[in-house]
């Protein structure tokens, strides 16, 4: 198994969806291939939708699917989905939605965001701070800020 690094981000929940499309960008730059867990399927469509239109000139090849992909099925390098299991291949894990922990510690990389104006979620990525931290896994907080990407 991989080392894992999760990331937590701070932002606002109106401003989560283009967070995602950022970090999705800049892991898709490095050459990695990104996994995107989605709440539902309007979330996911609004990510598809967002992937194609957040940035001028960017280009990003995607595609929503499902976490039983055949080989020919997973070509994209960012694949956004409704489960958490995680997909053959794939090493980013992109939270915009709560994923199980044991599922985070499968991915090289896991970004989770922490939502500034929901204390409840803000309590969970807490408690799953201390419990990451508690098993030795790699956390990095990123700080809210333009972007919400670290320097």
């Amino acid at each position: 198994m991989n080392e894992t690094t999760v990331y937590f981000v701070e932002t606002r929940t109106a401003e989560q969806p283009v967070a995602v499309c950022r970090w999705v960008e800049r892991f898709y730059d490095q050459g990695k291939r990104v996994q995107v867990a989605a709440g539902s399927a309007a979330a996911a469509q609004n990510l598809d939708q967002l992937l194609w239109t957040f940035a001028q000139g960017s280009f990003i090849p995607h595609r929503i699917s499902s976490a039983r992909l055949t080989a020919s099925e997973g070509a994209e390098p960012v694949i956004i989905t409704l489960e958490e299991a995680p997909l053959a291949d794939l090493t980013v894990l992109i939270c915009d939605a709560a994923v199980e922990l044991e599922s985070l510690l499968r991915y090289e990389a896991v970004v989770h965001f922490v939502l500034l104006d929901d204390a409840a979620r803000r309590d969970e990525s807490r408690a799953l701070w201390q419990c990451l931290r508690d098993r030795g896994v790699r956390t990095i907080h990123v700080p809210y800020g333009p972007g919400g990407l670290p320097p």
